[in-house]
């Protein structure tokens, strides 16, 4: 018996095939991938199908099923436009035609010539800039909720001092305390912004013909927030030659404060994922002790990088 906001593992093959032939004639289907919401599946090279995990994942495809059919006309890049879904019994589910371009992975975007990554900057910029407009009163009507981030570092300053500061050397215990403490006095002086919430190369697709940026995808971390904090993965994925290109075009009032913050997120996520993985990964544990090491002593010199390159 299916508990409501749960699919069994056992049982998930044979209901997600059921499911799909009660809207389509299934002549293939491919299992894309799982993450901690949905589950993935491409059916006649044609649909992707994404199947909600747990409730928190069902309330996001209802939000993704509700928001980006009303702003496709105003976003240039494609997106997905869920035309297929079912919410009232298991597995829920959204439904939209394939995009069929590869991502824009790092390596690849770094291996392009200077008018290309030129291009694909500026088009992520423009969709970045288009998104953000998007208002606040539409996202809301469609469940998005407004992220606090302030509740969300304090509790994991709180975690951390409990579980890794045993693990931590002095050094590292003032300087969690330090950046925490200057986050938390610091003010919220932005205009939230409806946020895509995990815009990281995975997201992006490239159209290898014409060297550009094709669309974007998977928006069920959708948030209201910081727009400086979508800009999170862009910095700490593709890096600064990425971002220096985006930042001369992308809107936000003020440009130095809101690097300031972006840094700010890039040193707090490193806390939050050093906790995550203390509870989940003990071997990636070690490589986030020596990462949030580098950032300590690096922590001057990588903000100096940053603004030089931004704000040169």
């Amino acid at each position: 018996m299916t508990t409501a906001g749960h699919l069994p593992v056992k049982m998930e093959s044979a209901q997600i095939e059921k499911t799909i032939s009660e809207y389509l004639k299934t002549e293939s289907l491919e299992f894309l991938g799982a993450g901690d919401f949905c589950s993935a599946y491409l059916v006649n090279n044609e649909w992707v199908f994404r199947f909600a995990k747990h409730d928190e994942a069902r309330r996001s495809l209802q939000r993704e099923f509700c928001l980006l059919p009303k702003i496709a006309g105003r976003i240039t890049l494609e997106i997905p436009f869920p035309e297929l879904a079912s919410f009232d019994r298991e597995p829920s589910f959204i439904a939209y035609r394939l995009l069929p371009d590869n991502s824009l992975a790092p390596e690849l975007y770094l291996r392009l010539d200077e008018t290309k990554r030129a291009k694909c900057a500026l088009q992520v910029a423009a969709f970045l800039n288009q998104f953000h407009s998007i208002e606040i009163e539409t996202a809301q009507n469609c469940g998005v909720k407004t992220c606090d981030f302030r509740s969300k570092y304090q509790r994991v300053l709180s975690a951390t001092k409990k579980r890794l500061f045993p693990l931590l050397p002095e050094p590292g215990q003032d300087f969690i305390e330090q950046v925490m403490a200057e986050y938390l006095a610091a003010d919220d002086d932005y205009r939230p912004a409806l946020l895509h919430g995990d815009l990281s190369p995975d997201h992006v697709l490239f159209d290898a013909k014409t060297g550009s940026v094709s669309g974007i995808i998977d928006f069920g971390d959708m948030m209201i927030g910081d727009p400086a904090r979508d800009l999170l993965w862009i910095y700490e994925d593709y890096g600064l030659d990425f971002l220096a290109r985006l930042w001369p075009v992308f809107h936000v009032a003020d440009k130095q404060r809101s690097l300031e913050r972006l840094f700010q997120y890039s040193m707090l996520e490193i806390f939050d994922w050093t906790l995550r993985s203390q509870q989940n990964d003990r071997t990636q544990l070690k490589i986030c002790l020596i990462e949030l090491e580098k950032m300590r002593r690096e922590r001057e010199k990588r903000f100096d990088e940053l603004l030089s390159a931004c704000l040169a």
